[in-house]
């Protein structure tokens, strides 16, 4: 159907015929009219080329959809030629940044607008790009990033694990034979402490960075004894380092189940593990002095806590030392007192025995005069004999009643001084006796109340023992 207002006539005129080439350099020329400067474009990387024989590359510039998922709202071909080249690698060195264009990368491109007339090609020819504007993008999406994971709770999940305190066993994902790998381990080797590396090598850099590290972590997972794993890589371009900015690399992180040391990078260096793991280090080798520092803290806390134990320890065997003499003390005037009050006690007996002796000899003694003057009586009676056998009797039942109770008074007198005298501390030390008393300070009547390799302190008539016991033979007890 033909537009209306339109005829045959409308294109009759003969300067209104073009071959595809001259059309293709006339819209070249308008292009040329209509932007007669280099323009600033910004927009996402797509589809890059590998530079061609010449050096040159190519690539697409795209404005991504408003949710990133759906088709461009509009693309641009880009060149960029071998002759450009040079200056742009070159903004991007005083910038600090190694340049290299890799799908993803948003840039602000500085070009030309052409019409290629061979290819009736539409582009944009670049000239120059920008490397600021480009890591300032980097950093907002980061952010955006950072922001989002944080708001799911993903970032925080890694930091609330225990950190060991002493860890020993390391899992570490790196590139194989790198920078990284060979500062980390020679600064866990140099600490002389036994620790063990369990390495996981993944790429570090490009396409199959995401990839790489997920299947390292998973790799980790079969190590049972690994207590702490270090990510870590050297440094680099930001461009280089934006391919950790990887949310499934976060999402990881946020699942295993041991604490994550981030190392990447240099000091001004931020990616997003440093914000999903538990430590953020700067350097490979800042992350083998966090553990080394982490033994050797505990090693000084160690050696901290046997100082006060030993301190604590000799204050309180002081102070037992103090109440066994004490003791000691009020056990020998206790002692005493009570061999004073027994000594008056056997002198009271004695006192007794004696009155009850004499009264029983002047009884004897009536008794006998008794039978003098009735011996008369007895001679003309002829009982004489009698009476003599049976004053015979009554004077050895008085002598040997009078015996036994004087042998049965000393025996009692001699127990009471052997109780009083056997009890004293100062005796029995003497007689060879010891006193063994525990760490708490309690005495050690059972070998049930000690064990191997603990301390005990043995007291002796002059002074005491510190001994350690090594070993422990039961004996027959008073019941066996």
């Amino acid at each position: 159907m033909r537009p209306a207002g339109n005829t045959i006539s409308d294109y009759s005129d003969i300067s209104s015929d073009f071959t595809v080439l001259s059309l293709n350099r006339r819209v070249s020329e308008l292009l040329s009219t209509a932007f007669p400067q280099p323009v600033w474009v910004r927009g996402e990387i797509a589809e890059v080329s590998d530079s061609n024989a010449r050096g040159h590359t190519y690539f697409r510039l795209i404005e991504p959809s408003p949710d990133g998922m759906g088709q461009p709202l509009a693309v641009i071909d880009c060149a960029l030629f071998a002759g450009s080249r040079p200056l742009v690698v070159r903004q991007f060195a005083r910038a600090g940044e190694v340049f290299q264009l890799t799908e993803g990368m948003t840039l602000r491109i500085g070009g030309r607008i052409t019409l290629w007339d061979k290819g009736g090609r539409y582009q944009l020819i670049v000239e120059q790009i920008d490397p600021s504007w480009t890591m300032g993008d980097q950093a907002h999406r980061l952010r955006r990033l950072v922001d989002k994971l944080r708001k799911d709770g993903i970032l925080e999940i890694n930091s609330e694990l225990r950190m060991p305190l002493a860890p020993l066993n390391i899992g570490l994902i790196t590139a194989q034979g790198s920078a990284a790998e060979q500062d980390f381990v020679q600064g866990l080797a140099e600490s002389r402490f036994p620790f063990r590396i369990f390495a996981a090598y993944a790429p570090m850099q490009g396409d199959g960075t995401t990839r790489g590290v997920i299947d390292a972590f998973n790799r980790l997972l079969a190590v049972p004894d690994i207590e702490v794993v270090v990510l870590s890589r050297g440094g680099g371009s930001s461009t280089d380092l934006a391919w950790f900015n990887d949310e499934h690399i976060a999402g990881v992180i946020s699942q295993v189940p041991w604490p994550v040391i981030s190392a990447i990078g240099h000091e001004t260096d931020t990616t997003l593990p440093d914000y999903a793991s538990h430590t953020s280090v700067r350097t490979p080798t800042h992350a083998a002095n966090y553990l080394v520092n982490r033994i050797a803290d505990l090693m000084l806390n160690i050696d901290s806590l046997a100082v006060m134990l030993h301190r604590a320890a000799s204050r309180g065997v002081a102070r037992a030392r103090e109440r066994l003499s004490s003791t000691a003390a009020v056990l020998l005037r206790s002692g005493m007192m009570i061999f004073r009050t027994q000594r008056q006690e056997i002198s009271a007996l004695e006192n007794w025995l004696l009155r009850g002796a004499r009264s029983s000899i002047s009884a004897a003694s009536g008794r006998l005069e008794q039978c003098g003057l009735s011996f008369e009586s007895v001679l003309k009676t002829g009982a004489l004999r009698r009476l003599e056998k049976d004053l015979d009797s009554l004077e050895r039942t008085l002598a040997l009643s009078v015996s036994r109770r004087l042998e049965m008074c000393s025996m009692h007198l001699q127990n009471l001084e052997a109780a009083v005298t056997g009890n004293s501390p100062q005796r029995l030390y003497r007689k060879g006796w010891a006193t063994v008393r525990g760490i708490n300070g309690e005495l050690l009547r059972s070998i049930s109340d000690t064990t191997i390799k603990e301390k005990i302190e043995v007291t002796l008539r002059d002074g005491s023992l510190s001994a350690l016991i090594e070993r422990i033979t039961p004996g027959r007890t008073d019941n066996e």
